[in-house]
């Protein structure tokens, strides 16, 4: 018997391609799952209403169907912050899991899930789960509020929180990778390097420019992306990878950047870790990108809570 499961769909994913799929994605699901229900999403953060809520009425898994950004939303229902301010997995129990059809799909693709029905469900009829890390940042709001979110694969900060803001308000029509590389293209055009202090498990790691940094608990980013190759879902740490500048040889080898081959880089240190804490050296806003969303800016802190969910791959 499969656990009780609440399929959360965001019916406009893939550039409306998950509405489209509905009636062979619930026949699809039915051949797989014997106890499942499921609940459309009808806008921003309808998806982290309904996965806390998910909790409360005793649901054992909730599946995420759409990109990366409903998977994100859905992880963060599951996290409340404490009266102490740390973060509380409301269950730890929970099982989690995406099925591929959405824009970016960067966490489906480190688990090698197919995009195409019915396989892009098999996985869900397999009993094995696994402990996943969850990471919690702080970080504040346009309006100058202090915000918390959970993800469960990348966190960064600089041209990457630049490119989301410019991707999230023009159409995907052209798919996730080509739609971030597009944005990729054009950002760094304008984009400067900015200046942040990084610590790393209280002790100053680096201060100086950075194009992008990386708080990684999976690899993939900006819709493929292979940013933080060595990155682990269930080692208790972040990979931090911080890209220092973006010069002729970085433009000159911007295909390693798909293909796991940026820690060479020169303009790229490379770390592990548990707490990162990140400022700005300036007035300059450095915005954020949380699984492809863009809530705010830093300065931010970023927690690992390991092995805080369990994952169904």
């Amino acid at each position: 018997m499969s656990p009780r499961t609440l399929v959360i769909v965001n019916p406009v994913g893939g550039n409306g391609r998950v509405g489209r799929s509905w009636p062979e994605l619930r026949a699809a699901l039915d051949r797989v799952l014997d106890r499942w229900d499921n609940q459309f999403t009808l806008g921003p953060g309808d998806a982290t209403r309904i996965a806390r809520e998910a909790v409360g009425e005793g649901y054992e898994m909730i599946v995420s169907v759409g990109g990366d950004g409903t998977m994100n939303e859905i992880v963060d229902g599951l996290v409340t912050m404490n009266d102490a301010g740390e973060p509380k997995v409301l269950n730890p129990e929970m099982i989690v899991s995406p099925v591929r059809l959405g824009t970016g799909g960067d966490f489906a693709r480190l688990l090698g899930l197919p995009v195409h029905l019915p396989e892009a469900v098999a996985h869900l009829a397999k009993p094995e789960t696994a402990p996943v890390d969850l990471g919690m940042v702080s970080f504040y709001r346009p309006d100058g509020s202090r915000a918390h979110r959970a993800f469960l694969n990348i966190a960064s900060f600089g041209l990457s929180g630049v490119i989301d803001n410019r991707v999230n308000n023009t159409s995907k029509a052209l798919g996730g990778r080509v739609s971030f590389f597009l944005g990729l293209s054009q950002s760094l055009l304008t984009y400067r390097p900015q200046q942040v202090r990084v610590t790393v498990d209280g002790t100053e790691f680096y201060q100086g420019p950075i194009v992008t940094v990386a708080c990684a608990n999976g690899q993939y980013f900006g819709g493929g992306m292979h940013f933080a190759p060595e990155a682990k879902l269930d080692d208790g740490l972040f990979d931090i990878v911080i890209q220092t500048r973006s010069g002729l040889r970085e433009v000159a080898s911007i295909t390693d950047l798909y293909q796991g081959r940026i820690l060479s880089w020169p303009s790229v240190l490379h770390t592990r870790g548990k707490v990162v804490e990140a400022a700005p050296l300036s007035h300059e806003q450095v915005l954020l990108d949380v699984d492809g969303e863009q809530p705010g800016a830093l300065p931010a802190r970023f927690v690992n809570l390991p092995g805080a969910l369990r994952l169904k791959r």
